[in-house]
């Protein structure tokens, strides 16, 4: 199993820095290209882990689902403000369908580097499609998400994470950049390694539980990992979670092949950081978790 996949990833040139697999509690494999685990940007599968802090938050009372951004926002009311942008919801964001015409900018656009107030940015976006029809994936709606979380809870939100979901996880010392004003990226930019991510994993895999500690909220994650995406022929996406139901499995993906593939009916996970602009996830399939 592991040597088909090996060869297959050396038969592409793919970067593999680190891997493990998980099953039944035990790990199978764990794999490192590097002299020992130092972290890396797990770019956009920290998205889900703010998925998680969401679901704390909620499950603490400071959010709702159906809340309304611009309730939050006041501020950035304004007489033509688009009624999607007006009616745009959290659950919107979570599931990338907030009505936006564009995904603005991601991690590595040079707008980021331009721009200094992003929400101002966003508010002045058009958004011109209904919401919760239209997915289009934008690290804008993870990053809004998590500053709708700051102005609710009170808190900076890798403070609330730190306490929250870090440290429970046994994950200390956070490293999470920042945008110019200060928030979290939250749609990317957290450095983890990959012994951090398979925490996140065991944790996933036993709904939301980590050392008899429920950290996040059993229905919420179970919710998260539905598939939330009523379009036919797109994607299959929760609450910042990618989803695969022929394979029953759900998992966090980021950019340059960081992924966190969780199989609840094999009572697996995998977990594995690149750094390749190849997409390699259908080997992660084929080659390991089909054969589990």
């Amino acid at each position: 199993m592991f040597d088909s996949f090996f060869e297959r990833i050396k038969e592409r040139g793919i970067v593999l820095n680190y891997m493990q697999v998980f099953q039944h509690d035990e790990i199978l494999a764990d794999y490192s290209r590097l002299d020992s685990k130092t972290r890396l940007n797990t770019w956009s599968l920290c998205k889900s882990i703010v998925s998680c802090g969401i679901g704390i938050a909620i499950d603490e009372g400071y959010l709702s689902l159906d809340e309304k951004l611009i309730d939050s926002f006041a501020e950035y009311q304004r007489d033509d403000l688009s009624p999607s942008l007006k009616n745009l919801t959290l659950r919107d964001m979570l599931t990338m369908t907030s009505g936006m015409e564009h995904a603005m900018f991601f991690g590595d656009d040079p707008l980021r580097y331009e721009t200094q107030d992003w929400v101002s940015y966003f508010f002045a976006q058009n958004f011109p499609y209904p919401n919760g029809e239209r997915f289009l994936y934008s690290n804008f709606n993870t990053y809004m998400a998590a500053v709708l979380a700051e102005k609710k809870t009170g808190r900076d939100f890798l403070d609330y994470m730190n306490e929250k979901f870090f440290a429970p996880l046994g994950i200390r010392s956070v490293d999470w950049t920042r945008c110019p004003k200060g928030h979290i990226h939250a749609a990317n930019g957290l450095y983890v390694t990959i012994d951090e991510i398979s925490s996140f994993g065991r944790m996933l895999l036993n709904h939301g539980m980590y050392n008899g500690k429920q950290i996040v909220p059993e229905d919420y994650l179970a919710d998260a990992v539905r598939n939330h995406i009523q379009e036919g022929g797109g994607p299959e996406y929760g609450y910042q979670f990618w989803l695969n139901s022929k394979a029953d499995a759900f998992y966090a993906s980021g950019k340059f092949g960081q992924y966190c593939v969780v199989i609840p009916k094999k009572n697996a996970f995998i977990t594995s950081m690149a750094l390749d602009s190849q997409d390699y996830l259908d080997l992660i399939m084929s080659e390991i978790a089909d054969q589990l």
